[in-house]
């Protein structure tokens, strides 16, 4: 069998963010050191993601900080979502 895109993952936020990227970029698998662009994504599509991660988590991530890593976008928005509740 296949591996789940969320299978590896370190966190809620980074399950949900491969879930999304994997409905968004259309692919099957997504994984935590995948970089946003390089696996198809581009800046309409990092838009989408970027309103979606506000609605859905309460934390703003500009459209270049998506420009990255599974991990490290995953990273960002729990920090985020920490200095928030500090």
């Amino acid at each position: 069998m296949s591996q789940s895109p969320e299978e590896g993952s370190t966190s809620d936020t980074e399950a949900k963010l491969a879930a999304w990227w994997k409905e968004l970029l259309g692919v099957e698998v997504v994984r935590p050191e995948d970089h946003f662009l390089e696996i198809g994504g581009n800046s309409l599509m990092a838009t989408v993601l970027s309103n979606r991660i506000e609605s859905e988590l309460g934390v703003e991530v500009s459209m270049v900080e998506l420009f990255n890593t599974l991990r490290a976008v995953a990273t960002l928005c729990d920090e985020l979502r920490q200095e928030q509740t500090a």
